[in-house]
Parts: C-alpha cells; structure tokens; sequence
C-alpha cells in the first residue's frame, strides 16, 4: 500500500492539555533536569496517571529531587513500575529506597546502547510480562543542555519504532516537544492558543533529504527538498 494514502494523525497539545486522563501511556524520566517548576502539577498528573511509569538511571534521583526541590507530597506520587540502566550515575541509597515489591530493577550493562535506547526495549518487555497495551510513550528531555545527548535521543527516535511497535512517541522539554514524521501523510493537530501566540514549528530532515509539502503553516512549504548537512 502507497505510504501517502493514508494520513497519520497527531494530537500531542491537546493530549498534554487534557493531562492525559483515560489515555494508555508511558511515562519515561532521563537522566537530564526536570525543568518544569512552573507547572508541577502537570508534571505530577503526567506521572501519576502513565500506565507504567520508568526512570532511567541517574533520571531516578533527578526525579527524587525534582518533588523534594517543589515540596510534593511523597506519598501522593506513585512509585515507579520500572527502573533500567547500567547504574553508573544512581546513587545506591536512591535505588534502595525504591527497593518494593512494586518497583521492577532491571540493570542494562550494554555500552552499545543508550540508557534511553535500553529504556525502551525493558519498557517493551515489561508491557508484554505484564499484558499492558500502551497508545504513546512520553519522554522527559532537556533540549539545551549536551549536543550529543540531544543526537542521541533523535537517534534513539530512529530506533524506537523497531523496538516498540505501533507506539507514538514524543520527546517532552519545557519548551517543545519533539517527535519522529516517518515518509507518509500526516496531520498535526495545533490547540488555537498556540497558533494566536505564533508559536514555532520547525521541520528538520535527518539522515537522508526530504521532499516536504505541507498545509496550514504561516509559511508553507511546497514540494521542496530539504537537504541535511553532511
């Protein structure tokens, strides 16, 4: 079947706005800064309300210390389901505090992948274990912080839909978030107060050139082939 006949559908704005209720998702914490102190609340309910919650690695005391920082109620945050990495940056008294029989430990010692990328194949195996269907998958990321950090979550992007199957997944940042267009027809739902504030949208080839048209853009783009930089 033609990719461009059918049309891909992405609501992440209004999903995010509705703090995710009724929805079947994943909530995943990197090991980077939670910089969301304006808005705790919506961090808290994004968490609270996951199918299945996950901290990677060092993102564990990240998140420890994001709800001491912001004066949060430890015992109104759920534990996390998950928490994967090779360890390196968890401090043991942090780890054993979430040592519970609710709270799966699965250590990743493989340096040929990410934490990320890892996170993702245990977040798989644990959804199929324990026969959870998730819809989308939530990442906390830092967009300013390590350049090869921010590639090696685009890369892991890439690599996500080989891992996790018919999963949309979107990176989360203070100010933006991000997510993976694969070759095909798709159409990005954006909330009316966004596009009153002229909020930016950016189309970035990776890999290999794209050939972009698209619609509803202040300025739109028409069959132009946009070039990486090698």
């Amino acid at each position: 079947m033609n990719s461009f006949t059918n049309v891909i559908n992405w609501t992440p704005c209004e999903d995010l706005i509705k703090n995710c209720k009724n929805l079947d998702y994943a909530i995943i914490i990197l090991n980077t800064p939670i910089n969301f102190n304006s808005n705790q609340q919506f961090i808290i309910n994004l968490w609270n309300q996951a199918k299945v919650r996950v901290t990677v690695d060092g993102g564990t005391k990240k998140w420890v210390d994001w709800l001491t920082a912001n004066e949060c109620e430890f015992d109104n945050i759920l534990n996390p389901n998950l928490i994967t990495g090779d360890m390196d940056s968890l401090p043991e008294e942090v780890l054993n505090y979430f040592r519970n029989d609710y709270t799966k430990i699965v250590t990743t010692p493989d340096q040929n992948e990410t934490d990320y990328t890892k996170a993702l194949q245990e977040l798989n195996k644990y959804c199929n274990a324990e026969n959870i269907e998730i819809k989308t998958i939530y990442v906390l990321v830092d967009t300013c912080g390590r350049f090869d950090q921010i590639m090696a979550n685009i890369n892991t992007l890439y690599k996500s839909t080989a891992i996790i199957q018919n999963v949309q997944l979107f990176q989360i940042a203070a100010s933006s978030i991000t997510w993976l267009l694969q070759r095909g027809r798709h159409s990005i739902s954006i909330p009316v107060n966004l596009r009153s504030n002229q909020e930016w949208c950016s189309l970035i080839p990776i890999g290999k050139p794209c050939v972009i048209t698209s619609t509803g853009l202040k300025w739109n783009i028409g069959k132009i082939q946009m070039h990486v930089i090698c």
